[in-house]
């Protein structure tokens, strides 16, 4: 499949334009409907990189630690959020064990992964293997991946069991409070130096 990194549509018109270079901070938009088309990027290839790299361990943070510790007459019961999953399978709600795992665990990592695999060749000035297969598959996670809804979740339950018992975040609630704060980040970036890249390689070979 050819790829042609310096020609943009735009999602809303479908109307066809050459890019041009834009400085951080600025937008290109469409003359017809005004939509944005793509913004400066404000981060190199390198801090995108060490972004992510943040994001995967808070990620395993989030995923190795509890969230939530309850205390009630002196018995304290602690959950990461795998055991959130699991124990919502056990439960009358069980048929959306899968979707709450798919959306706020699997989905955010595949999204850290394969954006890591790009990143990492794009580093070393080189396109990653099925570099076109990976964006792909990232421009589809992008509107699964609900980690801040998890986050959202658990202060909402925080907060309606204060009354009740002794409710303490754990290590997990601070790193998924982090994860929400660089997905956006690290998800909403230009692309296009990686799709040049693909072309460089593509005209070498």
């Amino acid at each position: 499949m050819k790829i042609y990194p310096q020609q943009v549509v735009c999602k809303h018109c479908d109307s066809l334009y050459t890019r041009k270079p834009v400085r951080s901070g600025e937008a290109a938009r469409c003359q017809r409907c005004r939509a944005v088309l793509y913004r400066g990027s404000w981060l190199s290839l390198e801090q995108w990189f060490a972004l992510t790299v943040t994001a995967a361990l808070f990620f395993i943070i989030a995923n190795a630690f509890p969230v939530l510790e309850i205390q009630f007459h002196g018995q304290v019961q602690a959950a990461t959020l795998w055991q959130t999953a699991m124990a919502l399978a056990y439960s009358y709600a069980s048929p959306l064990a899968i979707p709450l795992a798919m959306l706020i665990i699997v989905c955010p990592c595949l999204q850290i992964l394969l954006l890591g695999w790009v990143l990492w060749h794009a580093c070393r000035k080189k396109a990653a293997p099925g570099l076109a297969s990976a964006m792909r598959l990232l421009a589809g996670l992008a509107p699964w991946s609900m980690a801040e809804v998890a986050l959202l979740s658990i202060l909402i339950a925080a907060i309606k069991l204060s009354g009740l018992v002794q409710i303490t975040p754990g290590p997990g609630t601070w790193a998924l409070l982090g994860l929400c704060l660089l997905l956006p980040v690290i998800n909403h970036q230009d692309f296009h130096p990686l799709w040049s890249l693909k072309t460089l390689k593509g005209q070498r070979e």
